[in-house]
């Protein structure tokens, strides 16, 4: 799916669902599609704002061992506010990249134990595109973090979750 073909179905999405996941690296459009389902009564997880209410604008600059202690701080919360939500009858839209198995396995894991099947989003973007998205970024918020060139093309295609 586009995201032009996930604008035109986000009704029929949301109504069939009580947990949606985005997939996508940084700039596929991840927030602004959970925005649309926020307006559909979903309640939004972000991994981006867990972790700019913590480090802030400091997180770009931190050294790596202590971003990856973040990302899996981020990952433990989303979680345990998952489980949470579903058992007190929300309908939760997960946003994170989510490109690692073991989190879309840890989500699939959290969903089944409270009896809901998640749909999983998978945002195919043009590099083009999503090298303007971030070349628009100021470090403003947690939806706005700066997210640089060599972060971009410095990871390997195969893990790249441009699926």
């Amino acid at each position: 799916m586009t995201n032009d073909d996930n604008l035109i179905k986000i009704d029929e999405i949301a109504e069939g669902h009580k947990v949606i996941v985005m997939c996508g690296v940084s700039g596929s459009g991840k927030t602004f599609l959970a925005r649309r389902f926020v307006g559909k009564g979903f309640l939004r997880l972000s991994s981006d704002e867990i972790i700019w209410s913590r480090y802030g604008d400091r997180f770009p600059g931190l050294d790596s061992e202590t971003r990856k202690t973040a990302f899996i701080w981020a990952a433990d919360e989303i979680d345990s506010s998952l489980a949470s939500l579903i058992r007190k009858g929300e309908r939760v839209v997960v946003d994170s990249t989510m490109c690692k198995t073991v989190r879309r396995s840890a989500i699939r894991a959290v969903c089944s134990e409270c009896g809901v099947k998640p749909l999983f989003m998978y945002l195919k973007t043009p590099l083009a595109t999503l090298i303007e998205r971030l070349d628009r970024r100021k470090g403003d918020g947690s939806d706005d973090q700066i997210v640089s060139r060599q972060e971009v093309y410095g990871v390997k295609p195969k893990s790249r979750c441009i699926c």
